[in-house]
């Protein structure tokens, strides 16, 4: 595989935590106390746990960046550790209020919320290594 099709296939997986990000904010604006919002939110959060695990798997993987990242910008793949674990403690929570959730959408919603931050902070910091290095002097192309 030539390095283009690597930095085009990086770039198409890096809009996933974005995607994500937004659908998750999206479902947040459905009113709390609503049944559809339970269900869009838990929905919302498989999708954005997903886009996680795909970027850790495509930074960690065989033809990853992990020694690069390790090196440049150590905290970015514990941050996807720390996100992923995060995103997971949460839909185990959704799961055991099954239903009750959407009475308890104001309770759930600010955690929903600091998740959707440090998923953009996280998104953010890894699209800007990313292009830093496909666009050094020198770097590839």
């Amino acid at each position: 595989m030539g390095s283009t099709e690597v930095s085009a296939d990086r770039v198409a997986r890096e809009g996933s935590l974005f995607r994500a990000a937004q659908r998750l904010e999206m479902a947040l604006r459905l009113p709390g106390d609503s049944a559809g919002w339970y269900g869009e939110v838990r929905d919302a959060l498989r999708t954005s746990t997903v886009a996680v695990e795909a970027r850790l798997q495509s930074l960690a993987g065989p033809q990853g960046m992990e020694l690069d990242i390790t090196r440049e910008h150590p905290r970015l793949i514990p941050d996807l550790e720390r996100l992923e674990a995060s995103l997971a403690r949460l839909l185990i929570d959704f799961w055991e209020a099954k239903g009750e959730a959407a009475a308890k959408g104001p309770g759930f919603a600010p955690r929903v919320e600091a998740l959707l931050r440090d998923m953009r902070t996280v998104a953010a910091d890894e699209f800007a290594l990313v292009h830093e290095t496909f666009n050094e002097p020198g770097g590839q192309e």
